[in-house]
C-alpha cells in the first residue's frame, strides 16, 4: 500500500480532496523498522505523529510485576502518538514493531502548519486524541484481550448546557426570592429561596452525572452504547462489526452549528444510535474503516490458507516424484454436544455452573427471595403462633386442635415454599458451543424449551433496572435473533453473561471459518489434481509423440 492510499483512509483527513492528499503524501517521509525495534518509548518527548503504512506494531505499557504488556496492535492506517502532541506531555506508551513495518512520520512543526490551514482536521484529530485519553482513564472489564478502542465519547457538551437550562432558571428564581426575602424581612420567603436553590443544585448535579454516565465506543470489533441512569438503570447495547449493514449521519441545525449529530448504525435486527455525539463524520469513518479491515483480514486468512494448501501439495508432489497420490489432511470436526440437559438436576443455590463446555445460569437469588417471601412469611407466622399456643399465651384451641390446625397450615406453607423454589430452580438458561437454550418449566406443569443457534444472534443488550439490580448486579441479557428477542431474565452479572454469549459466538464462527477454509483447500487440491492429470508434462510429451508418428506413418 502506498502513502496516498493510506492517507485517504485516515479519519481526520477525510475532508481533503485527491490533490491535497497527493501533495501531502509526497511531502511526508516514510520510515522503516525491523522486528522488535521501537518506534518510540514511553517517557520520550513527542516529536512526531505516526501513521501505519505497512506491517504491524503493538502499544506497550509497564506491567505491575515488571516488564511491559501489550494494550493493542496497530495496523494500517492506524494513527498513533497524537495524544501526546495535542496535550504536550511525554509518551504514555511504547510502540514496538512485531514484523517488518513502514510508518509515515509527520513532524510536529509540519503538522502544526497543516492544522492551521485545516481546522476541521485539527478538530477531528483532537477528538481522536481525547478518545485515547478517556480510554486510558476508564476501565471496561468487558473488553476482550487485544481489543483496541478507536473512539470513546460522551454526548456533545451543548447537550449538557441544554439540560442545565432548567437548573439555571431555578437558580435565577432563587436569587430573586432571596433578594425579595432580604428586602421584606420575610423568613418564609428566604426559606423558599433556600429550598429552590437546593433543588436547582441537586437537579444540576443529576444532569451532569447523567451526562457523564452515557458513553459511545467504537473498537476494532464492535460499536457499543453504554447508558446509565443513576441508581435506576444500567444498560449496554452493542453491534458487532460483522453484523453492520450501513452507517449514516443525521444532524439538525444546532448540530451543524456546534459540530455534533447522530450516528445511525443499522444491523440486521434494527439500529444502534450514537445520539448527539461530537465529530459524527469521524466516528462514521472509523466504523467503516474497521469494518473494511475486518473483512480484508478474513479474506487474507482465506487466501493464506489456500496458498498454504497449494504449497503443501507441490511439496508432496516433489517428494513423491509426481507418481504418488496426494493425501490432504482435513481439520478434525469439533465434537458435537450431546442432547443431555445439564442443570435440571442441580438443586443448590448456585446461579452459574459449567459442565462439559455447557454454561448454565439460573435467575439471581434475589428473584428467588422475592418468590419465596410470602410463603416464608406465612410459614414463620404459623410456627410462631404454634409456639405461643404451646407456651400458654394463646389458649383458644386445645393442644391437639392447635397442633392439627397449625401443623396442617405450616405443611401447606412449606409445600408452597418448595413449589416456589422448584419453580425458580427449573428456569435455566444455557450456552452450548452451538446454541443458546431457555428452559421454562412449572412444577407438575408444562415445560417450554426455546433454542436459538449462536450463528443467528445478531446483537446483544444488557439491562439492569432499579437500585436493587444495580447494587446486586443482576438484570436481563437480550439476544436479538432475527426479528425476535431471546431474553435471559434476572441473571447475575449480566455483563459477564453477555460476554459468554459473544465468546461462544466468536468461537463458533472461528470454527466454521476453519471448516470452510479446509473445504476450500480440498477444492483447490482437487483442481490441482485435475490440472496435473490433464496437463502433466509426461502426458503432453506423449500426445506430441503420437501426433508426430501419425504424421510419418
Amino acid at each position: 500500500m502506498n502513502s496516498l492510499d493510506t492517507l485517504s483512509r485516515v479519519p481526520f483527513l477525510r475532508t481533503l480532496d485527491s490533490d491535497q492528499l497527493a501533495s501531502l503524501a509526497a511531502e511526508l517521509p516514510v520510515e522503516r523498522f525491523g522486528p522488535e525495534r521501537y518506534i518510540f518509548r514511553r517517557g520520550e518527548r513527542p516529536e512526531a505523529l505516526y501513521i501505519m503504512l505497512e506491517g504491524e506494531a503493538e502499544m506497550l505499557r509497564p506491567a505491575p510485576e515488571g516488564g511491559e504488556i501489550s494494550v493493542g496492535r496497530l495496523r494500517p492506517p492506524d494513527i498513533f502518538g497524537a495524544e501526546e502532541l495535542i496535550v504536550r506531555q511525554p509518551r504514555q506508551y511504547s510502540a514496538r514493531v512485531t514484523e517488518p513495518t513502514a510508518v509515515i512520520r509527520w513532524e510536529r512543526a509540519a503538522l502544526r502548519a497543516f492544522m492551521k490551514q485545516h481546522p476541521k482536521a485539527l478538530s477531528s484529530l483532537r477528538f481522536l486524541a481525547d478518545s485515547q485519553r478517556m480510554a486510558r482513564s476508564m476501565d471496561f472489564p468487558w473488553l476482550r484481550e487485544g481489543e483496541m478502542v478507536y473512539a470513546l465519547t460522551r454526548r456533545h457538551p451543548f447537550v449538557l448546557y441544554q439540560r442545565l437550562s432548567l437548573p439555571a432558571f431555578l437558580l435565577a428564581g432563587t436569587l430573586l426570592l432571596t433578594l425579595w426575602g432580604y428586602l421584606s424581612q420575610g423568613s418564609l420567603v428566604l426559606w423558599a429561596g433556600f429550598g429552590l436553590g437546593l433543588a436547582s443544585g441537586l437537579l444540576a448535579l443529576w444532569q451532569w452525572i447523567d451526562w457523564r454516565n452515557d458513553a459511545f465506543i467504537v473498537t476494532d470489533r464492535r460499536c457499543v452504547w453504554l447508558e446509565k441512569v443513576l441508581a435506576l438503570y444500567d444498560s449496554r447495547r452493542e453491534a458487532p462489526l460483522h453484523t453492520v449493514l450501513s452507517v449514516s449521519v443525521s444532524t439538525d441545525m444546532s448540530g451543524r452549528m456546534f459540530g455534533f449529530g447522530d450516528v445511525v448504525i443499522r444491523t440486521y435486527t434494527g439500529k444502534v444510535i450514537f445520539r448527539e455525539v461530537p465529530e459524527p463524520e469521524t466516528i462514521t469513518a472509523l466504523i467503516e474503516e474497521n469494518w473494511r479491515r475486518l473483512k480484508a483480514q478474513q479474506e487474507a486468512a482465506d487466501r493464506e490458507a489456500l496458498m498454504e494448501a497449494l504449497k503443501q501439495r507441490l511439496a508432496e508432489e516433489r517428494e513423491a516424484g509426481g507418481d504418488e497420490d496426494f493425501v490432504q489432511e482435513t481439520l478434525a470436526a469439533a465434537p458435537e454436544t450431546t442432547s443431555r440437559r445439564p442443570g435440571l438436576d442441580r438443586w443448590g443455590f448456585k446461579v452459574r455452573f459449567e459442565d462439559r463446555g455447557v454454561i448454565t445460569y439460573r435467575k439471581h437469588w434475589a428473584v428467588l427471595l422475592q418468590a419465596i417471601a410470602l410463603p416464608s412469611g406465612c410459614l414463620i407466622t404459623l410456627i410462631l403462633l404454634l409456639g405461643l399456643h404451646l407456651a400458654g399465651v394463646l389458649n383458644w384451641l386445645s393442644a391437639t386442635s392447635a397442633i392439627l390446625v397449625f401443623g396442617s397450615a405450616a405443611l401447606g406453607a412449606g409445600l408452597w415454599w418448595i413449589y416456589r423454589y422448584v419453580d425458580w430452580a427449573n428456569d435455566i438458561y444455557q450456552i452450548t458451543d452451538e446454541q443458546i437454550i431457555d428452559v421454562y418449566k412449572k412444577p407438575l406443569g408444562r415445560e417450554r424449551r426455546k433454542v436459538a443457534p449462536l450463528e443467528n444472534i445478531l446483537g446483544t443488550e444488557v439491562d439492569r433496572k432499579g437500585l436493587l439490580g444495580i447494587l446486586l448486579n443482576y438484570g436481563d441479557v437480550v439476544a436479538n435473533v432475527g426479528t425476535e428477542q431471546f431474553t435471559f431474565e434476572g441473571v447475575f452479572d449480566p455483563v459477564m453473561v453477555q460476554q459468554d454469549i459473544v465468546h461462544a459466538q466468536e468461537t463458533l464462527m472461528q470454527r466454521r471459518a476453519e471448516r470452510e477454509r479446509a473445504k476450500r483447500q480440498e477444492e483447490m487440491v482437487e483442481l490441482f489434481d485435475i490440472y496435473h492429470d490433464q496437463y502433466s508434462p509426461k502426458q503432453i510429451d506423449g500426445e506430441n509423440e503420437g501426433s508426430l508418428s501419425d504424421g510419418y506413418s
